[in-house]
């Protein structure tokens, strides 16, 4: 009878387990539009060091996003005036795209795409894309093409 209940108990503890870990593991994500004055759209290639594709991942979702800083960072981007002015269903956009690249010296797993600006000397993030994790190795390249479409004043 003792063992019956250890049993029980054992099935009960792991079921709580389990419930407590979805409720914590739940982020939620932000679907970037052009009704809501900024779509943004990321594309994600990892290469090997004999320049093989190892991952391609794209989002227009994102599970960190600081509106009131990308609006800072597109505004300083878009003063360089060399971003095309387009026009979408009658309505005109900036089009504002950005590489990042990143070669790695070690090895390591990246489980994010983030966009990051130092803001008053301290590195901020303006936008994550939380992704499953890939494994890189030593020489491997990392390239983000960032794409960001505002409507124009």
């Amino acid at each position: 009878m003792k063992e019956i209940s250890l049993k029980s108990g054992i099935t009960l503890t792991g079921l709580f387990f389990l419930v407590v870990i979805s409720f914590t593991n739940h982020t939620e994500a932000y679907q970037t539009d052009f009704e809501d004055g900024l779509f943004i759209f990321v594309q994600t290639t990892v290469r090997n060091s004999e320049g093989q594709l190892i991952a391609y991942l794209e989002s227009s979702k994102f599970t960190d996003l600081n509106l009131e800083l990308l609006e800072s960072f597109l505004d300083f981007e878009a003063s360089r005036g060399n971003d095309p002015i387009v026009t979408i269903n009658e309505k005109e956009y900036q089009v504002i795209r950005r590489v990042q690249s990143k070669t790695f010296q070690t090895e390591d797993l990246v489980a994010s795409t983030i966009l990051s600006d130092s803001v008053d000397g301290k590195l901020t993030m303006l936008a994550r894309f939380a992704h499953d994790g890939y494994p890189v190795y030593q020489g491997d390249t990392l390239d983000s093409m960032w794409t960001f479409i505002r409507p124009v004043s």
